[in-house]
């Protein structure tokens, strides 16, 4: 991408000269607008422009590419007064004017005049139609929805009067467009472009595995048909009413861009449902944030959508009188993801837009599967703040947040499906197999055993066709953003660190029977696998531990143990984190800081109660040993 010029260098380009003698024609005209500018000239009786330049330029939008703009420019002027005895006193004054232009952008600024000049004073200038220096609309997120609406109001009117889904083909053959379906990348990197102009278009063929071109036409919506394989229709509807954008709003900056740049002919876009701030960036970005944020609200309107959404909600709580809300809001994105042909995401983010909240809780996919829906206070959790983390930032954020690792080592928490909650029963639950689940009263009260995390997005750099087919099946899940967070020690947190220490009463309790134990690690073994029932048989499978060696670490007080026989044994027991950093240090062994010591430790204080295999996928994400894996005959 080569420089970008600004309309203000086009006009100072092409328009100086007729600017400049206008002006001096008004000043040479009006000498008497002068007075008491100048310290020595009283009642100018003559003014002659002498230099001018070109300050800023204020663009609004007016239809089918007509212009309206001000110039302000800085001028110096001579303005002199006759005196008595026949001669002339005269003096320089700087002064600012406003040229009220007017002019059309259409292969080539035309029709170019001056209609106003006056002096010029600072003045607040409006929001609404104005256009940057390179022509893209200046839109703010308070202004999405009323620009939506204004968008169908001229091109799909119907969907402004009730709920109604958009057909893509329709509304494409009405603003005059056509659409093809063409590889556009080798990798599914790119998922639409649009042409402003007649071009040779470069496309994939995946048969003979080249690139080649093709001739296409201005007002041409490409879209790789990929799209339909690594996401779903509402993608692909997303994607064109995203190049719809494009062309209703930002056809000025090409028509600017030609006049410097003959081959800049089409927008290539990744479309992303991810969040980007308003006008931050180059102009590029800033038309890309439009078309992101505008093509979801677009396909659904905010009014229309309000009511469908309590059309369906009402359905499903006449349908289903018992449900949980957060189960009727599932219900609901599913639903609406259906009737306006979006994707769930799209869904979920749109209710959330129009302020219903509490669907922040539910279709939340991490780590390749979905957790399971959530409720909480709709005060409790802000914009940019979620209770689920990964697992990889949870190992992460334990690695390098001192605060956050000394908090999890109390053992006072356990991480389960992706949240870390107070490790207590009225909390957290076990399955049959024993794995930890979080129980009812913790999915519908989140706020009250769950720590919040601020996250952000970031490119995930891997996108694409091959990493789709290699890595996931989930068709909705799969997204050129990755999710980052973070803990905050926030007061809701303080407030889960205080609850979590007035639950402890138990921990009295394991305390009192890590006192009670041997000394020795082999006798300590031995009484924990008593007290949980676990015979070695059971604990080989549990640990990945072989027997033999299970039976020499029982019988042997000298066997030299291992530290990944003895986060293993803990794991496959499930023991509590403060019985298990007393058995690691009656076997001699103390974490040193390491990649793997950091990670055993996460495991001990808050993985101990899944299972091996779980404690192992961690190990192996981050390319570390596993745990156990011996042979078990």
């Amino acid at each position: 991408m080569g420089k970008l010029h600004t309309f203000k260098g086009l006009i100072e380009e092409q328009c100086f000269d007729d600017i400049f003698e206008a002006l001096n024609a008004y000043i040479e005209q009006n000498p008497d607008k002068f007075s008491g500018e100048s310290n020595t000239i009283d009642d100018p009786d003559e003014a002659e422009l002498s230099d001018m330049r070109v300050q800023f330029v204020t663009v609004h939008e007016n239809p089918n590419n007509h212009l309206k703009f001000e110039v302000v420019v800085s001028a110096e002027i001579i303005i002199s007064q006759r005196m008595p005895h026949s001669y002339s006193d005269s003096d320089g004054i700087p002064q600012w004017f406003s040229v009220e232009c007017s002019a059309e952008l259409k292969d080539g600024l035309n029709h170019f005049q001056i209609y106003g000049i006056e002096l010029y004073y600072r003045h607040k200038q409006k929001k609404e139609g104005k256009l940057s220096e390179y022509l893209v609309p200046i839109t703010y997120k308070e202004m999405l929805d009323d620009v939506a609406e204004d968008f169908l109001s001229r091109h799909y009117p119907e969907a402004l009067e009730k709920p109604v889904p958009i057909k893509v083909e329709d509304l494409v053959e009405r603003m005059g467009l056509s659409i093809e379906y063409i590889h556009l990348s080798k990798t599914c990197t790119v998922f639409g472009q649009i042409y402003f102009a007649d071009a040779k278009a470069k496309f994939y063929d995946s048969e003979d595995g080249v690139y080649k071109q093709k001739d296409v036409q201005r007002g041409t919506i490409i879209v790789d048909p990929n799209v339909f394989f690594m996401r779903n229709v509402g993608s692909v509807n997303n994607t064109i009413i995203h190049e719809c954008v494009h062309w209703d709003r930002h056809s000025l900056f090409f028509e600017l861009e030609k006049i410097f740049n003959p081959i800049s002919k089409a927008i290539t876009c990744q479309v992303k449902e991810g969040k980007k701030t308003e006008n931050d960036g180059t102009p590029y970005e800033w038309m890309e944030w439009q078309a992101n944020h505008l093509a979801p609200r677009i396909l659904m309107p905010a009014k229309t959508t309000k009511q469908k959404i309590e059309e369906i909600i009402e359905k499903n709580e006449k349908i289903l009188p018992d449900a949980k809300r957060v189960d009727i809001i599932e219900s609901v994105i599913f639903e609406l993801k259906e009737f306006f042909g979006v994707s769930i995401m799209s869904a979920k983010i749109r209710m959330i837009d129009l302020g219903y909240k509490e669907a922040e809780g539910v279709y939340t996919y991490v780590d390749n599967h979905y957790v399971l829906n959530h409720s909480f206070e709709l005060s409790a959790l802000q914009r940019g703040q979620t209770y689920t983390i990964s697992a990889q930032d949870a190992l992460i954020e334990y690695a390098t947040n001192l605060n956050f690792r000394a908090i999890i080592d109390s053992g006072s928490y356990v991480f389960v499906d992706n949240h870390f909650c107070i490790n207590d029963s009225k909390y957290i639950k076990f399955d049959e197999i024993g794995s930890p689940k979080l129980t009812d009263y913790a999915l519908q009260n989140m706020d009250e055993c769950c720590f919040v995390f601020d996250f952000r997005l970031r490119d995930n750099k891997a996108y694409g066709i091959q990493y789709y087919s290699e890595c996931t099946l989930f068709k909705s899940a799969i997204s050129n953003k990755i999710v980052e967070t973070y803990y905050d020690p926030s007061e809701h947190n303080d407030e889960i660190v205080q609850r979590a220490m007035d639950l402890r009463e138990t921990v009295a309790d394991i305390v009192k029977i890590r006192n009670s134990l041997p000394a020795e690690f082999s006798k300590t073994l031995k009484a924990h696998m008593k007290r949980k029932g676990c015979t070695v048989e059971k604990l080989a499978e549990l640990s990945l531990i072989g027997p033999k060696t299970i039976q020499r670490m029982r019988n042997e007080e000298d066997y030299p143990v291992e530290m990944h026989h003895v986060v293993a044994l803990c794991v496959g027991m499930q023991l509590h984190p403060i019985f298990s950093r007393d058995l690691l240090k009656k076997a001699g062994k103390s974490f040193k800081g390491t990649e793997l010591h950091i990670t055993y430790e996460l495991i001990i204080d808050s993985l101990y109660p899944e299972s091996i295999h779980y404690c192992n996928e961690i190990l192996n994400d981050n390319n570390l040993p596993l745990l156990g894996t011996e042979d078990l005959k």
